[in-house]
């Protein structure tokens, strides 16, 4: 709140405003991206290599998960993406990033 010199209520609908969702929610989805584009850009990985630092265990993945796809890690994994990774891999290559979700608004690349 220091940095952007506002109130917690201030920024709570501001982020609602340009997200759709609380601060909290885009903190959670921003993790959760972090460990799908690092699962789909190297699957040998698996699920448990993928998963970012910021999560406590791997059931609270698994419930973000399944919140955000509406399946499981092992049900997604199952599917076939031939397009979707090849996408990744170029976006990775051009803009520093495999998913638009990980760029910084001024857009740089996320840490």
């Amino acid at each position: 709140m220091e940095r952007t010199g506002g109130s917690l209520r201030t920024i709570e609908r501001a982020c609602a405003r340009a997200f759709g969702f609380s601060p909290k929610l885009l903190l959670r989805r921003q993790r959760f991206m972090r460990s799908l584009a690092q699962y789909l850009l190297d699957p040998s990985l698996k699920w448990i290599g993928a998963i970012d630092g910021q999560y406590h265990d791997q059931a609270q993945f698994v419930r973000d998960f399944k919140q955000f796809v509406g399946m499981s890690p092992r049900q997604y994994a199952a599917l076939d993406k031939p397009i979707i990774g090849a996408v990744m891999h170029a976006r990775a290559r051009f803009a520093g990033h495999a998913v638009q979700a990980l760029d910084r608004p001024e857009g740089g690349a996320a840490r």
